[in-house]
């Protein structure tokens, strides 16, 4: 009879050894550049209600808003609110 547990674990170990091997020096070494570049990545984090969003400055704790006038189409963010420390 034939043990299924062990084929399934050595199909599987086989897929993760195949994965690793197809992740080149190349890859890592962009995605090492990217992290290089962008140092701050996570630190606005977005907080959603109901019908407005904030960004919150993981840093320094404080709210922003974003506020649209007639025809802009960015928009522009603005300190709302501090949190006490």
């Amino acid at each position: 009879m034939i043990n299924f547990k062990s084929i399934i674990i050595g199909f599987l170990s086989s897929t993760c050894i195949f994965l690793f091997m197809g992740m080149t020096d190349k890859e890592i070494e962009q995605k090492k550049k990217w992290l290089k570049e962008f140092p701050e990545n996570g630190r606005y984090l977005p907080v959603m209600s109901r019908d407005r969003v904030w960004m919150m400055d993981s840093k320094t704790g404080d709210f922003y808003t974003s506020r649209w006038q007639e025809g802009d189409q960015a928009g522009t963010w603005t300190l709302d609110t501090r949190l006490l420390k």
